[in-house]
């Protein structure tokens, strides 16, 4: 419950808004229908699609449709709608908490790093990088993006066995947070890890 509410403070949707854009995403990877398909080219897929309305962002029905066990769970709806009052009260507590110095470092600064690294996994982790799996879809493995973002540029991987909570599967390849995952689990915060139900393969491509 604790770390779905600060979750929902990196201000990109709610739990059910961000799991059924994400699930549209691996449905439709790099193809008609995905919301920040690569295909379109780096600005699209890094920012572009959040500046437009484009139809899954107008349909009402797409969360009830692609995350409604997300919705079944009365915390977790309550924090999709209303997310933006969760980040607003955030703003306020850090201005009475540390003035103005707080609410640029800890909400201004650290929204827009969380930003460009979330987004990097979108759009640099399908188009640079290498790829051990031979995915239908552009996603690469990309070693200064899962430096960033604590594994997640690990992006061919996650896309390869997308239920995995290990997204570095290689030699070198670091995954931070499967390691915090793990100690969560040995702290009974966490549980049912699933993994990788075959070795990976090797190398297949490099896209640069």
């Amino acid at each position: 419950m604790t770390l779905a509410a600060l979750g929902t403070l990196a201000c990109q949707g709610g739990p059910a808004t961000w799991v059924a854009v994400h699930r549209l995403h691996h449905a439709k990877s790099d193809r008609t229908g995905d919301p920040h398909g690569a295909q379109h080219g780096f600005w699209w897929s890094h920012i572009g699609w959040m500046l437009t309305r484009p139809p899954h962002k107008m349909d009402p029905k797409m969360k009830e449709r692609l995350a409604p066990d997300i919705l079944r769970d009365p915390w977790l709806r309550l924090l999709d709608s209303y997310q933006l009052v969760w980040a607003g009260l955030s703003v306020l507590l850090l201005y009475g908490l540390g003035g103005w110095s707080w609410l640029l470092w800890a909400g201004c600064v650290r929204l827009v790093l969380t930003y460009h690294a979330t987004w990097l996994v979108n759009s640099a982790a399908h188009l640079y990088g290498y790829r051990s799996h031979p995915t239908n879809d552009r996603s690469t493995n990309c070693w200064w993006v899962a430096l960033l973002t604590f594994g997640e540029g690990w992006h061919n991987n996650h896309h390869a066995f997308p239920t995995s909570a290990r997204h570095g599967l290689g030699p070198g390849e670091f995954d931070v947070s499967y390691w915090i995952l793990r100690v969560w689990q040995r702290l009974g915060w966490a549980s049912d890890l699933k993994h990788p139900r075959r070795a990976p393969r090797e190398t297949l491509a490099a896209v640069c």
